[in-house]
Parts: structure tokens; sequence; C-alpha cells
């Protein structure tokens, strides 16, 4: 390993952006624990950064600084957000039509709303490939659910990642042991979830529309 200071740059890829988004929340842990192991950082929104011209150029720029790319996103019908897409599509065709040598490393960091962090699996399969075409070395990708505040677990998990990623050894199975497992029970998530539907049909003054088909065909 190097005793040159090393960089790593914090895509983000939610439409919340890098303050209020869940996805910069969970990557910033890892970023702050290697800032205090020396490293240096920035931070992009993807969003922000595709729009224009400048933006891409600084997106690039970026990539090209990183020994350790670190990408956070939402899952979106296990896909990521089209500007997300957009910014990895950029970076991919650069790094093959540039013929660059220099193999960053690369982690994703997937959340999705549901309980099953399985969910993001595809997605992850999905980024993986990119890595691979953009000529990066896949790493790791830690994949959550179940949406809102992150678990003790969680954090515990970033914390092992960071190391292993600071060390550059092999990131340990713990980490995928604390964060694969379901936040809640299903019975669980499917109460708060009867429970925040019918909040919002209150709000709303829906509560007697809650079992509507509207799409319905009459003949169904």
């Amino acid at each position: 390993m190097s005793d040159a200071t090393k960089h790593v740059v914090l895509l983000v890829g939610s439409p919340k952006g890098l303050e209020k988004s869940r996805s910069s929340r969970l990557a910033r842990p890892v970023v702050d624990g290697l800032e205090r192991r020396g490293w240096t950082s920035e931070s992009l929104h993807l969003h922000a950064e595709v729009a224009t011209e400048e933006g891409r150029e600084r997106l690039l720029g970026a990539v090209d600084r990183a020994d350790l790319i670190l990408f956070a996103a939402p899952l979106y019908v296990d896909s990521l957000p089209a500007p997300a897409i957009r910014g990895l599509e950029l970076i991919a065709a650069r790094q093959r039509t540039d013929g660059v040598e220099r193999a960053p490393r690369f982690v994703s960091i997937l959340c999705c709303g549901f309980v099953e962090p399985s969910q993001n699996d595809t997605c992850q399969r999905i980024l993986q490939r990119f890595a691979d075409q953009a000529g990066f070395e896949w790493v790791t990708g830690v994949s959550l659910g179940g949406g809102g505040p992150i678990s003790k677990r969680a954090r515990s998990a970033l914390g092992i990642l960071t190391e292993a990623l600071d060390l550059e050894i092999l990131v340990p199975d713990e980490v995928d042991r604390l964060t694969r497992k379901p936040a809640m029970p299903r019975w669980l998530y499917i109460i708060g979830g009867n429970v925040m539907w019918r909040r919002w049909a209150k709000e709303y003054d829906a509560r007697d529309r809650l079992r509507d088909r509207p799409y319905r065909r009459p003949d169904s």
C-alpha cells in the first residue's frame, strides 16, 4: 500500500442531493472515516453535474483524481434514477474512448424502501457490470433496505467497510451479514405501511377510497 495521500470521490445518485438524501447519509460515515485516516475527498451530486457541460467535465475530472469511487443511490424499480444512469454512462464511455490506464476501486451503496435488502441485488449486478466496462476495480456492493433512519447494524457494517477500504484488504463477510438482514419483520413492515396509507388518506379526505381500483377494466 502506498504512503501517498489517497482520494475518495463520493457520487450521490439521489434526486434529493448531497444534504438531504438517505443515500448521502449512508455514504458520509465512510467518507468521514477515510478522512480521519488521512484521505482527501470530494462529493458530487450526479443529477446536478450531468445537467451542464461544466458539470460533466467536473465529474470526469473527479474520476481522474479518484483512488476510490464511492457510489450511493436509491433503488428505482430494480435500477437507478435516470440522471445517475446518465452520469455512469458518461464515465464508462470516456473511460473506453480515452483508454485510461488508472483504475480506481469502486464501491456501491444502494438503499431501497422495501424491507428486504435483496431487492437491490439486480441493480448491484448492473453496477458491477458498469465497473467492469469502465475499467474500475469492483470491491463490493452494500445493500440496505427498509428506508428511514440508519440502523446500528448498518453503522457497524459501514465502519468495518471503511477500515477495509483504508487498509486495501478484502471486505469482511461481516459487512454482508450485518446489512443483508431485513431491518424489521415483514409483518411489522406491512402494519407500518397500512398505518401510513390511512394517515395520508385522512390528510387528503380520502379514507373511503382506499380500496378504489380506478384502472380496473369494467369486465374484470
